[in-house]
């Protein structure tokens, strides 16, 4: 498969990082969202921060196996994917940091790894 078949079967997010500490209406409302006729199912329940071009062809392969297997097995439960608590991954800046990774929902707690490996091998471990 090309670098650009797996981007364009990654979910890309270019908004927030999930809930804030005070949205619990709005994870109520995400919780009940489900797919239309203008709106279809996501390709992914696992989203990445940014856009492609930010990302190597290695990262990209990486992140496209993990969201294959993650939704896979989410496939195994449920019939839709939007609603779902999706997984989120965001590649640091230029100037450093680490990679988030974490769960919509998550309010609190240590949510970044120094290395995509560490981000995939946590959220794997929590699967």
């Amino acid at each position: 498969m090309t670098r650009e078949e797996k981007v364009a079967k990654l979910l890309w997010n270019s908004g927030g990082n999930g809930f804030g500490i005070c949205s619990f209406a709005n994870s109520m409302l995400w919780a009940m969202d489900r797919p239309g006729p203008d709106k279809p199912d996501f390709p992914s329940i696992v989203a990445v921060g940014g856009s492609p071009e930010d990302y190597t062809d290695e990262e990209i392969d990486k992140l496209f196996a993990f969201s294959e297997l993650a939704t896979a097995r989410y496939d195994k439960i449920f019939n839709i994917r939007r609603g779902a608590n999706l997984i989120l991954f965001r590649k640091p800046s230029e100037s450093g940091g680490s990679w988030l990774r974490k769960r919509m929902s998550w309010e609190m707690g240590p949510m970044y790894s120094p290395t995509l490996d560490e981000a995939i091998a946590f959220m794997t471990s929590k699967y």
